[in-house]
């Protein structure tokens, strides 16, 4: 509920707030709703976890046949400054081909740290560089807005027009590596993808996939990573199985820590799904505790 409370206080009064309770559970949710500047328009009840991607189409879809000029996905993991879309939507009003904008997304727990802000794909390797991350926001010194290579799903506006263009998330991705696919078939379509350090939110960083650590996490990141690689980056693809392989091994034959055989089960059934062209939420026991 915090992020719905942070929400209530945001200055920009023209927007309509869809919630997608993307689970079996939330039956309550309508009751502890606080009041918001905005109309709550509808709370859609998923039945069940549909992944990251598909989860939010079925928000961006209501917000486009209620006739949404602009679409924001926001985490319910994150907490918002009052003027951070006002930001937004002002530098996204500024040139047509932006298509997709960001605010500077700080720690949670560090609250001036950034955890992101913009990112610059390697296609050999596969992986992308975050030059600010882990240092101090300078957003207070008036850093303007910069390009990135994808925004991060936590907090991304994205225009109506870019989505009439390339479609919705790609709902392969299940969870992680869907906002880098975006963004790049947004750059490949010709706009452009900004980070607006003035705008800011605070996020707690693996909040809903139980924690860096946990096999649910290092299945979904594997498996969407190789996807990923597939479609953007070919030449990474066999370096990405061979570092799944290496991993494997270390955890089972060297690693020693707590829960290492569940992190090495994990890798190898995001290899043999992907290999096997597997989506979904993956094995059950993922989720076990």
């Amino acid at each position: 509920m915090e992020c719905l409370s942070f929400l209530g206080g945001v200055s920009y009064g023209n927007f309509d707030v869809f919630v997608v309770q993307n689970g079996p559970e939330g039956y309550e949710l309508k009751k502890r709703l606080p009041p918001f500047p905005g109309r709550l328009a509808e709370i859609i009840y998923t039945g069940k976890n549909l992944g990251f991607a598909a989860g939010n189409n079925i928000g961006i879809k209501r917000a486009l046949q209620k006739g949404a000029d602009y679409v924001l996905l926001l985490n319910d993991d994150t907490v918002v400054s009052p003027d951070f879309l006002d930001i937004l939507v002002a530098e996204a009003e500024k040139d047509p081909l932006i298509g997709m904008l960001g605010p500077e997304v700080l720690c949670f727990r560090d609250r001036e740290r950034v955890s992101f802000a913009g990112a610059k794909l390697d296609p050999v390797a596969g992986t992308f560089s975050f030059p600010r991350s882990g240092e101090f926001s300078t957003a207070s010194g008036g850093t303007p807005p910069f390009e990135s290579d994808y925004i991060t799903g936590c907090a991304l506006l994205v225009k109506k027009s870019l989505l009439d263009r390339i479609g919705l998330l790609d709902e392969r991705f299940f969870l992680y590596w869907e906002d880098s696919d975006w963004g790049l078939r947004a750059k490949k379509a010709g706009f452009r993808c900004l980070v607006v350090p003035a705008a800011r939110i605070w996020h707690k960083v693996s909040a809903s996939s139980g924690g860096n650590d946990s096999p649910l996490k290092a299945y979904h990141k594997t498996r969407s990573h190789l996807l990923f690689a597939e479609l953007h980056a070919p030449p990474a693809k066999k370096k990405l199985l061979l570092q799944a392989a290496r991993d494997i091994v270390w955890l089972v034959f060297k690693s020693g820590a707590p829960g290492a055989f569940r992190r090495a089960a994990a890798y190898a059934a995001a290899v043999s799904d992907y290999l096997r062209g597997r989506g979904g939420a993956g094995p059950a026991w993922l989720s076990e505790k």
